[in-house]
Parts: C-alpha cells; structure tokens; sequence
C-alpha cells in the first residue's frame, strides 16, 4: 500500500505573488520538459524522425523550422543495432555530436529505469533529452486499462520533472480511423492523459501530419515531406520573436527611476517608450513575476498594492545593482527620451491623480519578500512623495539609505 502523503495547501494570493519561471522550451512550440509520446503509423519513419531531433537538439540547431536549446541527448534505440544506426546517421550528417549518446538497452518501468534516468542525468549535467524507441520495450503492465496505463507513465513523468528534461516516448498509432488524432495512440487514453505533450504522426498522402498538441504549448499540425532519410517541413517556418521584456523594463526605469501606478497606466506608458512592442495590462504582474530573475539581476524590485478596490503596480530601479552598468538594452525598439521630460515632474511618470503612497504592509511584494523590504520599499516611497512635493514648488534631496 502506497505511503500517506502529506497534504499542503498553498493560497491564490502566494501563487499568484511567488515568481514562476515561464516555459521552457527544448524545441520551439514542441518540446518542452516533461512527457512526450511521439505515435505514429507502422512503417513511416518514427525512428528517423527522432533521430533527426536527437542531432538538432545535440547540435543546437533547429529541427523542423524550430529553434532549439541545445544540450546534451541520449537516445535508448532499444530496437536497433549499432550498425543500423550508424547507417542512419551516415544518411542524416556527416558531422556527428559530443552531446548524443546511445544505448541499446534499458531496464522497464519500476526495474531500474528510474535509476538509469538518474544516472544519465549525473553523467550528463546539461541534458536536456532523453529519447526511449519504443514505449513497449520498457512496459511491465499487462494490464490493458486506464488507470494503469496512467500510473506506469506517471512514475516517468515525475522523473522528468524532477530532472528538468524532456523524455520522449516513440510509441505506435492504432490502425482504425478517427478524426481526433490524439485517439489513434495505442492503448487507453491514460497514456494521452498523463502525457504533457502529444505528437501524433501520420500519413498524409505521399506526404505526413504531425499533430502537435499539449498542456504547456498551443496545437500545431505540420505538413511534412519525406526527402531520403529527412523529413521535412512544407509549411513556412515560424518566425521567433526574441523575449525582450527584461530589457524593456530595464530601459524603461533608467529614466523613471521609480513608477507607480494601476497595470493599464503603466502599459500605456511602456507602450509611449516601445510602440513596437506588446503590452497586456491584464499580464504585466504575472510577466514581471516570470522574468523575475532577469528583472532583479538589472536592479530593478516591484510590488502591488490593492486600496478601495484599485489594484496599483510599483516599481523601483537601483543603479548600483544593475549588472548592466546602466547600458540601454532595447536601441532598436525604444522611442528616444525626450530630456525635457526625463527631467520634468510630468504626471506621466508615477502619480496618479489623489493617490495615496503605499505603506509597506500594503504592499504585496513579489516573492521572496526580502527583496522588497527595507530600504528598496522606502526608496520608493520617499521618491514618490519628493515627486509629488516638486510640483508644489518645493525642492527635497533623493533619498539615500547611506
């Protein structure tokens, strides 16, 4: 009988102030750490398809139009011989990777695969992807039902998470016709279901589908062609658009300094400074959260505060903790800053009009609280209120917690 676990609760209100790491991706829009099942119809090229993203992965280069994080890959071809893949690999590259390695064999499910997982992981610090061909070789269960379908993955799917890799799972899809691609997969549906991300690969023709759908990345379906040994993409590639959020808060704040305001006030102005660039007021908290470790390595802490049902936003920026030494980050994006008006005590920098400072227990800062604590939260303030006194015609010094 399995061990009690201990129940633990966590509040909306932490969830929604701790700082999240956005989604990561191995392959753009595809990969991503987690539970993979690539299915697909006997015969088609699943083994070649893989290994092809085995060496693009390896390589850091992209794979079907996509970019890659390039890392190191171990690919379990638990139906292959070595001379079989050294003859797919003459057909692919003729410049092979330091990052792929092979095995031939691999212990099932609940006998060691666990350990094997792990093992691969201390060998290989910065792996990224683990590759299992087939599914049905490292399968213990008889047991043709859902819920141990699901539970056997599950053991896979917490070591993949626990490791931060992807394993991708080769499996086959069933013979009978259905429109719903995720329900050609073999078996129940509790391998779908515990899967995070689903690829689905069939025939089209003289050509092929890949039906791509998952919880951390929205559906795609791909056309593809079979050129010899590569398979290759008919669609045109996705254009991708580099992150720059960081930046443009960081370019934002070298000239406010410190701003505060509600989510829409404060778009409205990052969108004056970066016409080019997308802003969601409904977003901005949760991006500052998922961009908290690039945010704060520029000197820059945030906090929210909530009074008589208007929800502000409040950021600082400390030069002396700026790892990049106060450079502009985003030249091509950003309007030039007028002097006049870095230099003015305009409404458009902070206030809002009666609004009151915020105490430092109305603040919810973002997690760990430490870092809005103290003198980051009383800079804040004391620069809010030297700003609101200025249009009053009388001059206080900055604060300075020396």
């Amino acid at each position: 009988m399995d061990e009690r676990k201990k129940l633990e609760l966590i509040s909306s209100v932490e969830i929604m102030n701790t700082p999240m790491k956005k989604q990561r991706f191995i392959i753009d829009g595809m990969i991503y750490p987690g539970i993979h099942i690539l299915s697909g119809d006997p015969k088609i090229g699943k083994s070649w398809m893989m290994l092809d993203m085995c060496l693009e992965v390896a390589k850091g280069e992209s794979f079907l139009g996509r970019k890659t994080e390039q890392g190191q890959v171990v690919y379990m071809a638990l139906e292959d011989t070595f001379v079989s893949l050294q003859s797919r690999m003459y057909e692919l590259t003729d410049e092979p990777s330091e990052n792929l390695f092979f095995t031939l064999l691999a212990n099932s499910i609940g006998n060691g695969l666990e350990e094997d997982l792990r093992e691969c992981k201390k060998m290989f610090p910065d792996l990224k992807m683990v590759v299992i061909d087939t599914l049905q070789k490292i399968r213990n269960n008889i047991d043709m039902k859902y819920g141990a379908d699901y539970r056997e993955l599950s053991v896979l799917k917490s070591i993949a998470d626990s490791l931060g890799i992807a394993i991708v799972l080769v499996h086959h899809n069933r013979k009978a016709h259905d429109s719903n691609p995720n329900n050609l997969i073999s078996g129940t549906n509790g391998i779908a279901g515990c899967a995070d991300g689903l690829l689905v690969f069939t025939r089209n023709g003289e050509n092929a589908k890949l039906h791509i759908s998952g919880r951390g990345a929205p559906s795609l379906e791909l056309n593809l062609k079979r050129e010899k040994s590569k398979w290759i993409l008919l669609d045109d590639a996705p254009e991708s658009e580099p992150d720059i959020f960081s930046f443009t808060i960081h370019d934002f704040m070298l000239e406010k300094n410190s701003v505060g305001g509600t989510a829409s006030e404060i778009c409205s102005m990052l969108k004056e400074k970066f016409p080019k660039q997308e802003f969601n007021s409904n977003w901005l908290y949760r991006d500052l959260l998922q961009h908290d470790d690039e945010i704060r390595s520029f000197g820059i802490d945030y906090g929210k505060t909530k009074s008589n049902g208007i929800r502000k936003i409040f950021i600082s920026y400390a030069a002396d903790r700026d790892s990049s030494g106060g450079k502009i980050l985003c030249t091509e994006n950003a309007v030039p800053a007028d002097p006049e008006k870095v230099m003015s005590t305009d409404d458009s920098l902070i206030e809002i009009e009666n609004a009151e400072l915020p105490s430092e227990e109305n603040v919810v800062p973002a997690v760990p609280v430490k870092q809005m604590q103290g003198d980051a939260l009383i800079a804040m303030a004391a620069e809010m209120m030297r700003r609101s006194v200025l249009k009053q015609g009388v001059t206080v010094p900055a604060f300075s917690a020396d």
